[in-house]
């Protein structure tokens, strides 16, 4: 006897969303196929009227796409982070039978007012903190288009949504949760959002795709994700070389007369991806990263200008960042030396480099802020690795040559010095509206780092305490520090074993 067939009940009309964007409705209860896979809530009103617009957020997704966590602001959820996914991949199809289908901006929208945040409020933060110190995207021109198109979220193109997501990424502090980690559920998604929108082709929204690359490569740098970092910033590398090239295109196509108004902004993202390569490597706690950069060689005439340092405080900010990104540019030569000898003529140059970099520090700071200490701290940083790599090959045990003795106890001398002043004024900063840029203290504790591995018999207790409670000051705001406390206390504690042995074996 066949098996008894179960009927199948329907609705006697199309839900709401069909009727509303008059698309074929399966009227499936109690929820239609369509409305199901795009996780949207489905109603079946026979009498109500259809609206030209669509309900309130909370009302149009059956599940939440995002959750506000108290200690470390907006996270999505595995809806949200589906659909996000989800929609990227339709709009980069266009097909012509998913025309309901929200843009990706109307998406984000959403998800922001799900963690109680609107894409004003994060671009305000984002220009009010991390856009002093990568000031890579032109403030009024974001404001102008946000503004003018607020009410219209489908005329936004999904890279303008990938700049707010990347710009939301810099905003948020870290979490000390132990289940809150900066790889994130938001993290990763915007990291595939990037991968997925990051095409061949050229058009005008390449520039904001580049400038989302360059927020991202920089959270991940000043979160210990080297690795990531470097392979974004590879990206960001390709996509610049592209629209270089097309604006050469654009001028031989159009004459002399021809006005690129990109420009500036892509000399400022050539300054980001210097800037961002160097703090990458000498970051790295595990001095694995390599330069995508190595000299100005391979730059475009004049993409890192020569900026004269004189009257820095009276400079713009994109002026203030390019002399950054000038003095960043000047150590490849220190950082091309991490895997050489110490005594060649690199590292000799690398060292003069170092003492020239003091010198203007001190003869020109005056008691003003002044970038070249991010340029001091990069040069320590490349001097000390290099240090290492010597003391290495001669082995852990064996006692240094009477030259590496010396520098080794002038870099200690400056990085811990550094290391104490940061330590008396740590506790005094107002970083509530701020977000610190992490590229000069990242080096000089990486260096500091290093110093007490290499040199740890000379290395004082109570400046390995400092060191520590620099670092744990400083994870609250970039989780790099994290990473470098780990290998602190690690090397500590193989020292402390080693030295423990040695005594016994001498009594």
């Amino acid at each position: 006897m066949p098996p008894e067939r179960l009927i199948e009940t329907k609705a006697q009309k199309a839900c709401r969303h069909c009727r509303l964007h008059k698309r074929r409705c399966d009227k499936r209860l109690p929820r239609c196929s369509r409305c199901c896979l795009k996780l949207l809530r489905c109603e079946y009103d026979d009498d109500a009227p259809i609206e030209e617009t669509e309900p309130d957020t909370k009302l149009l997704w059956s599940e939440h796409l995002a959750i506000k966590r108290d200690s470390c602001g907006l996270e999505l959820t595995p809806a949200g982070e589906k659909q996000l996914l989800w929609i990227a991949c339709q709009t980069q199809e266009q097909h012509s039978d998913q025309a309901d289908t929200k843009s990706l901006m109307s998406l984000v929208s959403d998800t922001f007012k799900y963690g109680d945040t609107s894409a004003e409020q994060v671009s305000n933060r984002y220009f009010a903190t991390a856009h002093h110190w990568i000031p890579i995207v032109d403030e009024p021109r974001f404001k102008f288009t946000l503004r003018v198109n607020r009410s219209k979220t489908e005329l936004y193109h999904d890279s303008f949504a990938l700049l707010l997501l990347c710009m939301l990424l810099m905003n948020q502090q870290p979490c000390y949760h132990p289940n809150h980690t900066p790889n994130s559920a938001l993290y990763r998604t915007t990291r595939r959002l990037f991968s997925l929108l990051n095409t061949p082709t050229i058009d005008t929204y390449s520039l904001a795709r580049l400038q989302a690359g360059l927020l991202l490569s920089a959270y991940e740098c000043g979160h210990g994700m080297a690795r990531e970092a470097s392979s974004t910033l590879a990206s960001c590398f390709g996509l610049i070389r592209q629209l270089d090239m097309s604006a050469v295109q654009n001028k031989a196509e159009n004459g002399h007369g021809y006005k690129d108004a990109q420009e500036p902004d892509r000399r400022l993202c050539w300054a980001s991806i210097v800037f961002l390569d160097r703090s990458i490597v000498l970051s790295c706690a595990d001095n694995t990263a390599a330069l995508l950069i190595p000299t100005s060689a391979i730059l475009p005439q004049d993409a890192v200008p020569y900026m004269n340092k004189d009257k820095y405080a009276l400079m713009n900010t994109a002026t203030k960042f390019q002399t950054r990104a000038y003095s960043a540019l000047l150590i490849g030569e220190a950082i091309k030396a991490v895997h050489g000898d110490p005594e060649s003529s690199e590292c000799i140059e690398a060292e003069k480099l170092l003492h020239d970099l003091v010198r203007q520090h001190a003869a020109t700071s005056q008691g003003e802020s002044y970038p070249v200490c991010e340029g001091v701290t990069m040069a320590l940083s490349a001097v000390v690795s290099a240090y290492r790599n010597r003391a290495k090959r001669l082995g852990w045990s064996a006692a240094p040559d009477a030259k590496l003795n010396l520098d080794l106890q002038f870099a200690y001398n400056i990085v811990f010095e550094m290391c104490r002043v940061e330590g008396l004024i740590m506790g005094k900063r107002d970083t509530s509206l701020n977000r610190m840029c992490f590229s000069g203290l990242g080096c000089l504790y990486r260096a500091a780092v290093d110093l007490v591995e290499v040199h740890p018999r000379r290395a004082l207790p109570e400046d390995v305490k400092q060191l520590r409670e620099n670092l744990e000051w400083f994870s609250g705001h970039w989780k790099v520090a994290d990473v470098l406390l780990q290998r602190l206390n690690r090397n500590v504690k193989i020292r402390s074993m080693q030295f423990a042995m040695f005594s016994r074996s001498h009594e």
